[in-house]
């Protein structure tokens, strides 16, 4: 019996926050002075910024989908069973859970409010946030 259920949504808020992050280091790349001696290293950190910016979006689009929390701090998320590691990290606009599968998988999964309904967000947070 599921406690909480979501289909999750790619996450505006983190689609920015990835850009603003990556582009910013990536003009400080641009606007840095380099040696003419050091253009290939310049061009290959270039490169790499730019491909990460680009994995960073993939990864946040692959985040969407069908999730659960279960009883005993558990998470049914992509078809496999999730341990809830720790104490999850919480702001009013995103949470950081720290996640084990069964087989020793480890995964830190980022959920932002936007990725859900309100009603769904306000849910999580009040099964999450230790009792006082």
């Amino acid at each position: 019996m599921a406690l909480w259920h979501s289909d999750l949504r790619v996450s505006w808020l983190a689609q920015w926050v990835s850009l603003l992050l990556h582009g910013t280091a990536i003009l400080a790349l641009l606007l840095a002075p380099w040696p003419a001696r050091l253009t290939l290293v310049w061009m290959l950190l270039l490169t790499l910024m730019v491909f990460e910016c680009v994995r960073s979006q993939r990864r946040i689009r692959g985040r969407e989908g069908e999730i659960a929390l279960l009883e005993a701090g558990q998470l049914q998320w992509r078809q496999k069973r999730w341990q809830i590691c720790g104490r999850p990290w919480m702001s009013r606009q995103a949470m950081l859970l720290a996640l084990r599968s069964a087989a020793g998988e480890k995964e830190k999964l980022w959920l932002c409010r936007d990725s859900m309904d309100e009603e769904e967000w306000r849910l999580l947070r009040q099964h999450l946030l230790p009792e006082r």
